[in-house]
């Protein structure tokens, strides 16, 4: 099976700080996995597909941070083998291109995440 997803995620465990702009509640501390168009996140708070957020992350293997608007795409509830428990996927929506590509390059390398579960059979 072909994959339709556009851009690599690379397994990274790195800090962040992911805060959800209407109540300014902390959401979570540790990145997960990342590429230059988003990030999963351990989430220590709920959150909803839609909701608003500001990270700042630091950049693996270096002390570079970055900072970026985003917006929680995906909810983890981490009920399912496999899953990381719960988790947010969250999709830039505002980060400056100079960022995106020092992480592009930062990200240079990295493994990809191992699959939790098996791929899906196509028809």
């Amino acid at each position: 099976m072909q994959s339709t997803r556009r851009i690599l995620r690379r397994a990274v465990r790195t800090s962040c700080q992911a805060v959800e702009t209407d109540e300014f509640r902390l959401l979570g501390e540790r990145v997960l996995d990342l590429s230059p168009h988003g990030m999963m996140i351990a989430a220590d708070d709920g959150a909803k597909v839609g909701d608003e957020v500001i990270v700042s992350f630091q950049a693996p293997g270096s002390d570079a941070w970055f900072d970026a608007e985003a917006e929680v795409a995906r909810v983890i509830e981490g009920w399912r083998p496999g899953d990381p428990g719960y988790c947010l996927g969250l999709r830039f929506t505002k980060i400056a291109l100079e960022a995106r590509l020092a992480l592009t390059d930062k990200l240079r390398g990295w493994p990809p995440p191992v699959p939790s579960r098996a791929l899906r059979a196509t028809a």
